[in-house]
């Protein structure tokens, strides 16, 4: 399970972007399976927008990066009231952002491993689910 740390990396050059790159590969030629919540869309514009603002790409370009992340179609995963409810305490608990406990939550409904390429969310992560950091991949 990715986060939004990991798939930025798929249309920005950033540290680590080599690694996101592998991934991305390896999921396109169908070696590997890539699941995230749909927070995740909402995510990846957010640092879009955020590029265009800093002038790093134009608007066209993070349009098409944008419609090229949705045409990925990575699997989403679903989440209940009660787990929403679930990712607000679990983030007040571990002072840690909601949209971060949407990710730890997604991980330990799923059982999957969260791979981040955030060191802060690994960290906090790592006590309650199993986490990969994207360096390590």
């Amino acid at each position: 399970m990715i986060d939004a740390s990991v798939a930025s990396r798929f249309l920005l050059v950033e540290d680590l972007s080599d690694k996101a790159e592998f991934l991305l590969k390896s999921f396109l030629d169908e070696l590997v399976d890539m699941m995230a919540p749909d927070l995740i869309m909402a995510e990846v514009g957010n640092t879009l927008w955020k590029a265009v603002k800093q002038k790093l790409i134009r608007l066209n370009e993070a349009s098409e990066k944008l419609s090229y992340f949705h045409m990925l179609k990575i699997s989403s995963i679903e989440l209940s009231d009660q787990d929403y409810l679930e990712a607000l305490a679990w983030g007040v608990k571990n002072n840690a952002t909601y949209y971060d406990s949407i990710y730890v939550r997604s991980a330990e409904k799923t059982g999957l491993t969260l791979l981040t390429a955030d060191d802060v969310l690994c960290n906090k992560a790592s006590e309650t689910v199993t986490v990969l950091h994207l360096r390590n991949l």
